[in-house]
């Protein structure tokens, strides 16, 4: 039989192990709760240690882009090896801080949605940590490039085109 004092300690056993999630919690709030990587240049670390005491992050900090999608890569290989079968998986977050003038970070993001879909990437934007806008979105909102029909190339078009040699201009 569950008692009162049997029932608090079994729901408190589950939320410690991460199985009952209190219901209040939202999106915005529970979205941070897991290992994350924080990009931020060398010159602004103290900013990301202020993000990581404030949002109460369990990060990696990386200052290089290669580096950081390295340990996104590490990350997401070490979730996915100890994830249970048909478990839920985590949420992986990357937070950019301010990395607008560092170099690469467009092209680690565009590689991150590519290769690795589920992960979520962040910025911090006005003291809040929000989901980070594509700057390349109106080039990824084209579905296909446009198809060109051309006329075929018959043997002696083709050996013409391919032949280097120059040619005498009839007149």
């Amino acid at each position: 039989m569950l008692t009162a004092r049997n029932h608090y300690f079994l729901l408190a056993f589950l939320e410690k192990r991460g199985i009952l999630k209190d219901k209040s919690m939202n999106s915005q709030n529970d979205n941070l709760s897991s290992r994350c990587v924080v990009l931020v240049p060398l010159s602004r670390v103290d900013a990301a240690h202020h993000v990581i005491k404030q949002f109460d992050l369990n990060a990696f900090i990386e200052h290089n882009p290669s580096l950081a999608m390295a340990e996104i890569c590490l990350l997401h290989q070490q979730r996915k090896s100890t994830q249970p079968w048909n478990g839920e998986t985590p949420i992986q977050q990357l937070v950019l801080i301010h990395t607008g003038e560092m170099e690469e970070v467009e092209q680690m993001v565009s590689s991150i949605r590519k290769y690795l879909p589920q992960v979520k990437v962040s910025e911090l934007r006005n003291g809040r940590i929000e989901e980070y806008e594509n700057q390349a979105s109106v080039v990824d909102a084209l579905v296909e490039p446009p198809i060109v029909h051309s006329e075929p190339v018959d043997a002696d078009e083709l050996s013409m085109l391919l032949d280097n040699s120059p040619q005498e201009v009839d007149e």
